[in-house]
């Protein structure tokens, strides 16, 4: 029997060690989780976000947990949401580690008022998603339970399950061989598979490299054959947990991924399978296809159970038929024979005739009948007009069957209507893979006028990063004589703005560079801004003095633009076919986004002036596909778009959108 399942794939506790490692290495401790939305009511989805590096969109289900490159939309609600989004959001990631080497990762987070949150995820049974305080008291719960060791529900401590099996990553030989002393009636398969905690996929792969027949009694295995399992079981765990020698592949059924493997076992090698680059990737594949699976079923449930419905009527209406002809069938074969030997004058033949057709002649209240399938026909001595009787009632019973066929075409009528209602259900529940964003967008970022590309620092870190990692000999550099100035890099800029071509662009990101500065939380009206050469950009403090982070020495001249009005706009744009959010100068934005709104200094908080900007947005796209998609964008995505301080609307509009390339990326 194939190890591999036909009801969903099942995580192991050796796979989640790599995972959770992979997870842990990617994630660093500037991640902080921006957003949290629900995919099924077994799924989270977490965006993790990191002010210079890419952000990550961690799956969190009661299947397993990994990185995605995929985009969902909700397919269903989710009990855990609400206090996700509540208890989650905007909190930085400490650690993410496994418990033993049971099926179960620990997320450690810390909040920012400093307390911890926990989040504990089971991927075994059912699964559960359990998010409880620093005393791992549980505040909300996936799926609360009640069973004879534990009982998991808000408000009580989390209780771990009880442990199953020997912890695989701390094995030891002297282990192995007293669990082979205590081993009862039990095959080596089943030895492995109860004593050491691993899957059946990886047990039947021990064996196999161990050298071990699969039924051999596990009291009989010999101290040198216990050896060789315990020196493959180390091996075979070491190779997936640490990712080494890793060669993954989804086993694949009727074109369907139904199962990740790290590594190609012999039972793999026997099936349908395709390579792919990474495990994570391969879980990603055959996961996120399992859950909107089940989202899906979830969406059509009432149309199911009357397809169903009409499937066992119309099985009802088949068995009738297939009756009915066969009935008729049976008459008019007795009739035939009967109208063959109705010349003859010969009782054993007549006798012969109605014996061979199962028929029967009987007498009911003095009158003789003929029985045959069921049905009864007067007797008539004449046999021609008996055989006559027989044979209009065998057209009877096939003109009677044309109403049966009449029923069964309505309901196959009925039942493909309702499979073509759950088709176009399940075609708008689809994954696609998250478009790749451009490097610049995790800072700030915009096209001037004239085409050109300018990108800001949102701190000192990706000040530090913007100048040293992507500054190049034929940029310009702008600062503001402002506190907490952003540097700006205008990409391939240099000649144009030396020759003096490109002045509507230069008085573009000199007002970002006020804008984005602390005179906009201060309230400053205008303030002034000076662009530099590359050359002119100093990394190093000078001998015996201290350079702040994100903080460089400017020599040489600058050319300064002054009296700058602090004045932004936020706007939708499209890169590469897909909408996203772009914060700079209204005439710049304007002239590349499809909906804008002007902002002003002062007002509202920076959620609440991302509420309305969005809000804003929305109603200037008006009914169609860009008004959902913005309604779709993350609050938080408008929040780092926006300035810091305070912002309000001043009104929002349909842009002049050009095409949202530029002439430095």
């Amino acid at each position: 029997m194939s190890p591999y399942p036909q009801e969903g794939m099942e995580l192991s506790g050796v796979e989640l060690r790599y995972i959770v490692n992979e997870i842990a290495a990617r994630v660093t401790s500037g991640h902080y989780i921006s957003s949290v939305n629900a995919v099924t009511q077994g799924s989270l989805l977490l965006k993790l976000h990191h002010p210079t590096q890419e952000d990550i969109m961690l799956m969190l289900s009661n299947r397993g947990m990994w990185i995605t490159k995929l985009k969902f939309k909700p397919v269903e609600d989710n009990r855990l949401e609400r206090a996700a989004q509540a208890e989650l959001e905007r909190a930085k990631i400490e650690s993410i580690e496994q418990a033993g080497s049971e099926r179960i990762a620990v997320i450690k987070l810390r909040m920012l008022d400093g307390s911890a949150r926990m989040v504990v995820c089971e991927f075994f049974g059912d699964g559960n998603i359990a998010i409880c305080n620093q005393d791992m008291q549980i505040i909300a719960i996936l799926n609360s339970i009640e069973v004879r060791h534990r009982t998991l529900k808000a408000g009580l401590r989390y209780a771990f399950p009880p442990s199953r099996g020997v912890d695989v990553f701390n094995l030891s030989l002297e282990q192995l061989l007293t669990l082979r002393n205590e081993a009862k009636n039990l095959d080596v398969l089943r030895w492995i598979g109860r004593s050491v905690s691993m899957p059946k996929k990886f047990v039947e792969e021990v064996a196999k490299r161990s050298g071990i027949p699969a039924g051999k009694q596990a009291g009989q295995l010999a101290d040198d054959e216990v050896g060789r399992i315990f020196a493959v079981i180390k091996g075979l765990v070491e190779d997936v947990s640490l990712g080494r020698n890793h060669e993954p592949v989804v086993i694949m059924a009727a074109d369907k991924p139904i199962d990740a493997l790290p590594i190609i076992t012999d039972e793999a090698s026997k099936l349908e399978s395709k390579k792919v680059p990474t495990f994570m990737e391969a879980l990603d594949e055959v996961l996120s296809v399992e859950i909107l699976d089940v989202g899906r079923s979830s969406k059509t449930v009432e149309i199911d159970k009357q397809i169903a419905m009409l499937e066992h009527d119309l099985a009802e209406q088949n068995k009738a038929k297939e009756a009915v002809l066969q009935k008729a069938s049976a008459i008019r074969k007795l009739a035939g024979e009967l109208m063959a030997i109705s010349y003859q004058k010969d009782d054993g033949a007549l006798h012969d005739v109605i014996a061979a057709n199962a028929a029967e002649v009987v007498v009911e209240k003095g009158v003789k009948y003929l029985h045959v399938a069921g049905e009864k026909t007067e007797w008539q001595a004449n046999l021609a007009k008996l055989s006559s009787m027989l044979f209009a009632r065998a057209k009877e019973m096939e003109r009677g069957n044309a109403s049966i066929e009449e029923a069964r075409a309505k309901l196959l009528l009925q039942i493909e209507k309702l499979r073509n209602q759950t088709a176009a259900i399940h075609r708008k529940i689809v994954v696609q893979k998250q478009a790749a964003k451009e490097w610049y967008e995790r800072y700030r970022w915009f096209v001037t006028g004239d085409g050109l590309l300018a990108i800001g620092g949102r701190d000192a870190s990706s000040n530090s990063a913007l100048v040293r990692k992507h500054l190049t000999e034929d940029d310009i550099v702008f600062h503001a004589e402002v506190h907490g100035s952003p540097f700006f890099i205008v990409k391939n800029a240099s000649a144009p703005a030396q020759a003096g071509s490109i002045e509507p662009s230069l008085q573009q990101v000199a007002q970002a560079t006020v804008a984005f500065s602390r005179a906009w939380k201060d309230g400053l009206s205008s303030a002034d801004a000076y662009w530099v050469l590359p050359e002119q950009i100093k990394k190093g403090a000078p001998t015996g003095q201290f350079l702040p982070k994100g903080s460089f020495v400017i020599e040489g001249k600058r050319s300064y633009i002054k009296g700058i009005e602090v004045r932004l706009a936020v706007g939708v744009t499209e890169i590469e076919e897909r909408e996203t959010l772009v914060c700079g100068p209204e005439e710049a934005v304007k002239k590349r986004s499809l909906v804008y709104a002007v902002l002003l200094q002062g007002g509202l908080d920076p959620m609440s002036a991302a509420k309305k900007a969005k809000a804003e947005l929305v109603k200037a796209a008006g009914d169609g596909d860009l008004g959902e998609s913005i309604k779709r964008m993350s609050l938080d995505d408008f929040v780092r778009a926006l300035p810091t301080g305070q912002s309000r609307v001043s009104f929002a509009a349909r842009g002049q959108p050009a095409i949202a390339g530029s002439k430095g990326n």
